[in-house]
């Protein structure tokens, strides 16, 4: 599962750029291309969860340690960002913290205002979630595990990848690369949703979809 994407390429990607893409190319475009932005309140619900981990700390609880806002990246990928949590649990096996003189074994926690069942925001989380478990392998030389909590019913779910979510994940980033260079915002997918969406009134899905 090795890539090398930044050997033709002095573009970097930022991890929450993975999860904006994924969930619809046109508005990550109108964000990060044409710097257009608006909140609302799934944005304001989900900032005032973010601030409240990433406070830039540690903590103990049950044994396990917790480090939050941890920057990490990937220079074969690409990638750069920040995590909201780092769970270390003891593991004779795991990777040595100087910090803790200890062993760990390396658990990503990603936070979420709750659980969606559309299909775009499901794959959006679980590809960001991959961009920085890519990070955080090549840092420490592990295999270390993800999941995302949802914090509307306090629930931490596990998530798996494979083969083909790297593949998946390489090429989003190779899109978003030749975006970049070309300084064009992708179109508008006539099956994306846009109710929840904050730039709607930006991006005017109704009149976008209608005249393409």
């Amino acid at each position: 599962m090795e890539y090398s994407l930044l050997k033709d390429s002095d573009i970097v990607v930022n991890i929450r750029e993975i999860q904006h893409y994924f969930y619809c190319p046109h508005r990550w475009g109108l964000i990060h291309i044409g710097s257009d932005w608006s909140e609302n309140f799934f944005i304001n619900k989900a900032q005032i969860i973010h601030d409240n981990v990433n406070c830039k700390s540690s903590s103990l609880l049950r044994g396990k340690y917790v480090e939050r806002s941890v920057q990490v990246y990937n220079d074969d990928w690409g990638l750069f960002g920040v995590l909201d949590c780092l769970q270390l649990t003891p593991d004779d096996k795991g990777y040595y913290i100087s910090k803790y003189n200890n062993r760990f074994s390396f658990m990503i926690i990603e936070y979420k205002p709750s659980r969606t069942t559309r299909l775009q925001a499901t794959v959006a989380d679980k590809m960001q979630l991959l961009a920085q478990k890519i990070c955080v392998d090549s840092m420490f030389d592990v295999q270390c595990s993800a999941c995302l909590y949802y914090s509307d019913i306090r629930k931490r779910v596990e998530i798996t990848f494979e083969q083909n979510d790297y593949n998946n994940l390489k090429q989003a980033i190779q899109e978003i690369r030749w975006y970049y260079s070309h300084a064009m915002v992708p179109h508008i997918d006539n099956s994306i949703y846009c109710g929840g969406c904050s730039v709607k009134d930006i991006c005017l899905p109704r009149v976008v979809k209608s005249n393409a």
